[in-house]
């Protein structure tokens, strides 16, 4: 009689309603237009399941650089199986196939709820295409390399540590201090670190998947033979062992002295350091308005001047500790304060001043001297930079018009409406209207120091008459050419045209046939 007796643990002692996150919880919230944005990218997804065949390793791996692409941390196996739907039973073959419907799915539960077509080429199709087009780029070349590929792995017997000595020949010098062979293995081989022998076939694959677009076979076998003579010797090949285990120790010291500088955050000698530069750092603060595209853009100068690698947006976000409702503004931007600690987390531990200054504040002067001549330039150009944009109702094609017009002519063949719109207006290629906000500030971002207002406005005062008075800089319009080469007395339904026509056009095109007539009459 009476309620069931329940054991002390059963009872719900907080007298609260316990909730179960389902694991659906862990993926975007739900688009409603999800489905119908991603299936206008149907082919590129397609294309790269394709690429990849299918594989979940190399299809995790492209998502993760679509979240770097946009500053986000790599996403983790479990929500890539999440969001791929697959079960443990699927992950049971290797190497797991993943299905073109589910990829397909997939891409559409990454569709956040703001993104439309636009947002979601830039932050992820672009990435795909530019994959699969490295992807292509790898296929032909690496069948190039594959017999002589053959003949290093024959000379070194598989050897892990000689193959990553090949492997580090074709990188920058400044780069090659930074790889140890346990990385190489674990990273670029996808073999547990301790790995002494390494598969031919599995290296090629690996090191077609390593390639980049700029990567030929021409220019990578004669390193190959180097390396190929090399370990047909025994003396150089045990000489060439015994560097990379020394390299590797010196890696390890200075990836253990790194991690123990970054935990602790900077330093009081980093930050003091950093306070004498306060106001180079304010200045540039100032001059971006805090915008961190062009602080990133600051940063990967310092980066690219002491011959490192371009800072990836992840790292920045990181360097700046940017929080998620810092992402949502636009444009982002940082603190004064968060710039100036991210430059403490650049000193390095007996770091001088003078070094210091020479290494990043140069540097940065520059970059501030830019961005203020920008912003200075921007605001003498806006007024017309506005004219324009409503002159032509913020059309993409006149736009781009304009822009080539500042072009140095032999430059203007090597860059397509398309490239414009991507990589200096920061839109999708096919945009045909740009925000008047996206487009001053995307000039502004792409001005520098030889740019002046004095030789920019002639050129936009020309482009605004030819927009107003009906014409466009480059030509007349499809329109004005159908008025200007009509013939009165062709046969054709006048209702048609003149539905088809602008009222410029017919304006234009009443004006001839009148002037016909009266001459007519007078003969």
């Amino acid at each position: 009689m009476g309620p069931e007796t329940k054991k002390p643990d059963e009872y719900n002692t907080t007298k609260r309603e316990k909730i179960i996150l389902r694991p659906s919880a862990a993926l975007p919230p739900a688009n409603v237009n999800a489905k119908q944005i991603a299936n206008k990218f149907t082919s590129q997804i397609r294309e790269m399941h394709k690429m990849c065949g299918g594989r979940l390793d190399l299809i995790h791996m492209m998502f993760c650089q679509i979240a770097e692409h946009n500053g986000k941390p790599p996403i983790p196996p479990q929500s890539m199986l999440l969001l791929l739907e697959l079960t443990p039973e699927d992950c049971k073959e290797h190497p797991v196939i993943v299905s073109d419907v589910a990829l397909e799915k997939a891409f559409a539960k990454m569709i956040k709820p703001e993104d439309n077509a636009d947002v979601f080429y830039t932050k992820v199709i672009s990435v795909v295409e530019q994959q699969v087009a490295r992807s292509k780029h790898a296929t032909v070349e690496i069948e190039k390399l594959r017999p002589a590929f053959k003949e290093l792995h024959e000379a070194c017997g598989g050897s892990s540590k000689a193959l990553f000595a090949f492997f580090m020949e074709l990188l920058p010098e400044e780069q090659r201090g930074q790889y140890s062979l346990p990385m190489w293995v674990s990273m670029v081989m996808k073999l547990p670190p301790q790995t002494t022998h390494i598969e031919l076939d599995h290296f090629t694959d690996c090191f077609a998947q390593a390639m980049d677009s700029t990567d030929t076979a021409e220019s990578i076998l004669p390193k190959v033979r180097k390396h190929i003579e090399l370990n047909q010797d025994p003396k150089a090949a045990a000489a060439k062992a015994a560097e990379i285990d020394r390299q590797a120790k010196e890696i390890a010291e200075r990836e253990k002295a790194a991690q123990a500088h970054a935990q602790s955050g900077p330093s009081a000698e980093a930050v003091e350091l950093v306070n004498k530069f306060a106001t180079n750092i304010k200045e540039l603060h100032s001059a971006t308005e805090g915008r961190v595209s062009l602080i990133h853009a600051a940063f990967c100068s310092v980066a690219e001047s002491n011959g490192k690698p371009r800072i990836p947006p992840q790292a920045m976000g990181s360097l700046l500790e940017l929080t998620k409702e810092d992402t949502m503004k636009n444009p982002v931007t940082a603190s004064l304060e968060q710039l100036t600690k991210a430059f403490a987390k650049l000193v390095r531990p007996e770091e001088t001043v003078e070094n210091f200054q020479s290494k990043v504040v140069e540097v940065v002067d520059k970059c501030t001297r830019r961005a203020q001549h920008a912003s200075k330039q921007i605001s003498i150009l806006s007024p017309a930079l506005t004219k324009l944009h409503e002159a032509c109702e913020g059309s993409s094609k006149s736009l781009f018009e304009f822009f080539m017009d500042l072009v140095p002519e032999a430059q203007r063949p090597g860059l397509t409406q398309e490239q414009w719109n991507s990589l200096i207006m920061k839109v999708h290629p096919k945009t045909e209207k740009i925000p008047l906000d996206v487009f001053i500030l995307s000039f502004q971002d792409s001005m520098d120091d030889s740019d002046d207002s004095s030789k920019i406005l002639p050129v936009l005062e020309k482009h605004i008459e030819m927009l107003n008075s009906g014409g466009a800089a480059r030509g007349k319009t499809s329109q004005e050419e159908e008025a200007t080469n009509v013939n009165p007395s062709a046969p054709r339904t006048w209702e048609a045209l003149l539905r088809k026509l602008s009222q410029e056009a017919k304006v234009k095109l009443w004006e001839r046939v009148t002037k016909e007539n009266r001459s007519l009459v007078v003969n």
